[in-house]
């Protein structure tokens, strides 16, 4: 239970609840969660030298040179980890919206070379132009001259203009539940090159080169989740930085 599950405190560091007296609720899938984890590694002894497929007939100093190669790679993919649709807290932590109209929030793919608010591209989580933003209902019921300061934001499917998503009341725990998207999977590819050197029947030495993410791909950022954030909802605004300069 809790966000940081190691206790049940109330001081800095331990748990937040959504509402400590009912504190079942918060059970769901752990930040770390993967649902699907794959990892492969593979060695092949390149087919040069001598008996092998090419310079099968080689002898010498030649020989010496080609024979003895290995390639090796390492293939790391993952699906992604689990995240909340962000809402304001109308209890004591853990604000996430209401659901409040029909919405998919399950098939979420990412996407590059949308418009971003200074003229560069970036990316989205969710088809281009699929939500807006709108104040949230509750804003129109505060006072007209308190209204420029209400906040609160809710979603609205664009194709049917309703709103889909918004915080929930005061006192009330938002609908759509914790943890309940799929954040963007990684994956990464390393690789290496080695040459065996033999130098007597019992003595050799090993001259290796390891590249780690040897396409140099880059990752992607979390998308925006907070309803109630100045970016779009769903927006990737930078790539990570597992990319080689």
């Amino acid at each position: 239970a809790g966000i940081n599950g190691n206790g049940g405190g109330l001081t800095s560091g331990d748990p937040v609840y959504t509402n400590p007296t009912d504190r079942a609720k918060d059970y769901a899938l752990a930040p770390n969660h993967v649902s699907h984890d794959f990892r492969s590694f593979g060695t092949f002894d390149l087919p040069i030298g001598p008996n092998k497929l090419l310079l099968a007939n080689s002898s010498g100093v030649l020989a010496r040179i080609v024979e003895g190669w290995q390639t090796s790679f390492i293939v790391n993919a993952s699906t992604g980890q689990p995240a909340s649709v962000v809402a304001a807290n109308m209890l004591y932590g853990n604000g996430v919206a209401d659901v409040v109209g029909p919405v998919d929030l399950s098939s979420g793919s990412v996407r590059w070379g949308d418009p971003g608010p200074s003229g560069s591209l970036v990316g989205g989580y969710f088809p281009a132009g699929k939500f807006a933003k709108t104040p949230d209902p509750q804003c129109l019921e505060v006072a007209t001259s308190l209204r420029n300061f209400c906040s609160l934001q809710a979603i609205t499917d664009t194709e049917t203009g309703a709103i889909v998503l918004r915080n929930p009341r005061p006192g009330s725990r938002g609908t759509v539940g914790r943890q309940t998207i799929s954040l963007p999977g990684q994956w990464s590819f390393d690789a290496a090159m080695s040459k065996s050197v033999r130098l007597s029947e019992s003595k050799s030495i090993q001259i290796r080169l390891d590249a780690t993410n040897i396409l140099n791909h880059p990752g992607v950022g979390n998308p925006t989740l907070d309803i109630n954030n100045t970016n779009a909802f769903g927006l990737i605004n930078a790539k990570d930085d597992s990319k080689r300069d």
